[in-house]
């Protein structure tokens, strides 16, 4: 059967912005597995700026006659105006969206073509386009010190960054916790909402600066009440705290941590793979951001507060994940489930599995091509 030939491209302004990687890493492994061919992969002019997509975040492809964009974005922040969004969809074949609401597809005419991506971590791979591209683009606009500063940590970064890195599928006899976040900056200006989107008067944008300035305080607050209830109730067996910013020592000083094993992001990804139950909770704008793919591929189970959206392969509470409302009831449902070993050994072999069939870099955009090309798959 011939070979689907897929032409690719994104956002100039997206320059090493590894959550779009992770859709290269899987175009990479596909056409290495022979199941495709990519015949070009260019960074184009500003996704948003031209008026083809609402967000920049974006990678667009095209094959067989046939565009398909998939949308990495936090939630719907970007499409302001649901009529003009629907418009963008008519040109396009199918639209991919993490952070995938189903109320909000109900209301497009496109809703058919707007359809779920299943979540992502920041990864890349040996031959990763999106880093051949962005070091190319480096040389050819005469940024030398960032093409020398990315071709010295090529080695370093595809390290840590390896999609099989992150995969375990280790069990343990006895477990503790892990909970390394941070804090927002949440001093949104309705000025800087205007100066990203042109379209808002000032009015709405001071209404979405404000919307944006307590979501950060909220997202903050509960991190906060956490960490604390966690290292105060579990003592030793808790790792974890708050990464170190200006935001962080203003909040809660007393909560940051240099513990070598979190502290960096190597470091982390190295704890993630060890005998922890992973603390996640929702991202901006309520995304399940990349530490919730991070922990699939680790196979690890996790607690979190409730999704926001729908997550593609739809993870279950008591199966997948354990469910946690405020840190009241996090600190009450460790409690329940951290010495109860084979409870986690069930959860840890359901979210590899999960990990396998939805998130891995290649079954994740393999999935999205058997719906829009399905003579193809």
């Amino acid at each position: 059967m011939k070979k689907l030939e897929c032409n690719l491209s994104f956002d100039n302004t997206c320059c090493w912005m590894w959550t779009l990687s992770s859709i290269f890493t899987g175009f990479k492994i596909l056409e290495k597995d022979g199941i495709l061919k990519v015949k070009s992969v260019s960074m184009d002019k500003n996704f948003r700026a031209d008026g083809r997509y609402p967000d920049r975040m974006i990678v667009e492809l095209k094959a067989d006659g046939k565009t398909i964009a998939y949308d990495m974005s936090d939630g719907y922040q970007s499409i302001n105006i649901p009529e003009l969004f629907d418009a963008q969809l008519d040109r396009l074949d199918y639209y991919f969206k993490s952070s995938y609401d189903p109320n909000f597809a109900l209301k497009l005419r496109n809703k058919n073509k707007f359809l779920p991506l299943a979540i992502a971590y920041e990864c890349t791979c040996a031959g990763n386009y999106f880093e051949k591209a962005n070091i190319s683009d480096a040389l050819k606009n005469h940024r030398y010190k960032e093409y020398i500063f990315q071709m010295l940590t090529k080695q370093k970064r595809r390290k840590i960054l390896d999609y099989k890195n992150f995969e375990s599928h280790n069990h343990f006899d006895s477990y503790n916790i892990l909970f390394w976040t941070r804090l927002w900056n949440g001093h949104v200006t309705p000025e800087g909402i205007m100066q990203v989107y042109s379209e808002l008067d000032y009015e709405t944008s001071k209404e979405k600066a404000e919307k944006q300035n307590q979501m950060f305080s909220e997202i903050n607050k509960q991190r906060i009440e956490c960490v604390r209830m966690l290292k105060n109730e579990f003592g030793e067996r808790f790792v974890g705290g708050l990464g170190d910013s200006e935001d962080s020592r203003e909040l809660a000083p007393d909560l940051i941590t240099h513990d070598p094993r979190i502290e960096t992001r190597e470091g982390y990804l190295n704890s993630l793979k060890g005998n922890y139950i992973n603390v996640l909770s929702k991202g901006l704008h309520g995304c399940v951001g990349a530490r919730y793919g991070e922990t699939f591929a680790a196979g690890r189970a996790f607690m979190t507060d409730p999704f926001a959206y729908l997550v593609e392969g739809n993870p279950q509470n008591g199966i997948n994940f354990i469910e946690y409302n405020d840190a009241y009831s996090l600190t009450n449902n460790i409690s329940k489930v951290i010495d109860n070993v084979d409870m986690i050994h069930k959860i840890e072999n359901e979210n590899f599995a999960f990990y396998n069939k939805y998130i891995r870099p290649d079954v994740r955009i393999l999935n999205t091509l058997k719906i829009a090309f399905p003579e193809y798959f």
